[in-house]
């Protein structure tokens, strides 16, 4: 069985809503997305994956100057206040970030049964791509993944870059509002098997976080 059929039968996610928000996100990118021979290049052979923990702030300083950054969605604000601009924001679009859509970072969008009503949003982002968990179409990727923090580390992983993993916490919740806490818990439970697995078939995965265990 895929990875994404038992996450779905876990979290029972209907498979038609996900086509769904697959296919509005689609609709709604057109021709204008970021193709896979840019995103390379953006993302190098070495970048700094960032997650949204509760020490990220701590683990800041981790990150070197000049370093290519992909973020997961609220991280990418968090680096912001501290005057670091991420190459990448990976987002299904329920973190505080849209203060950073008019700026030049490309956003990955992904499209899921439960941001549908959300995706009309892409229109004002100027450089973007979009992902799905679901069958990849001809605008849409899909480099796995399940949460924003991991899907950031399997991006990285699909174009075989060393990875440096700052701020993720699998323990640790930080709280975003409108968020059910042992859902969440769940979810990290996931991106913990899901970048193991990564490990497993032979990522370079540096863990660089405090709490990543």
């Amino acid at each position: 069985m895929r990875i994404y059929q038992k996450i779905e039968r876990d979290f029972n996610y209907p498979y038609e809503r996900e086509k769904e928000a697959r296919d509005k996100l689609s609709e709604l990118i057109g021709e204008q997305f970021i193709k896979i021979d840019y995103l390379k290049k953006e993302i190098g052979n070495e970048v700094y994956v960032v997650g949204f923990s509760p020490n990220l702030e701590k683990e800041i300083e981790i990150i070197p100057e000049n370093a290519r950054i992909i973020a997961a969605d609220g991280a990418g604000g968090v680096l912001k206040e501290y005057g670091i601009i991420p190459n990448i924001i990976m987002s299904d679009l329920d973190g505080d970030i849209d203060f950073l859509f008019s700026s030049d970072i490309i956003f990955g969008i992904h499209a899921h049964g439960n941001n549908i009503e959300k995706l009309g949003i892409v229109k004002k982002i100027k450089r973007k791509f979009g992902t799905t968990q679901i069958e990849p179409i001809w605008n849409i990727y899909n480099f796995g993944g399940f949460t924003d923090g991991d899907r950031c580390v399997f991006l990285a992983h699909y174009f075989r870059a060393k990875i440096h993993i700052v701020g993720f916490d699998f323990e640790k919740v930080r709280n975003k509002k409108g968020k059910r806490e042992e859902i969440k818990r769940k979810k990290l439970e996931w991106a913990r098997w899901l970048i193991g697995y990564l490990e497993k078939e032979g990522a370079n995965i540096v863990w660089e976080s405090l709490n990543h265990r």
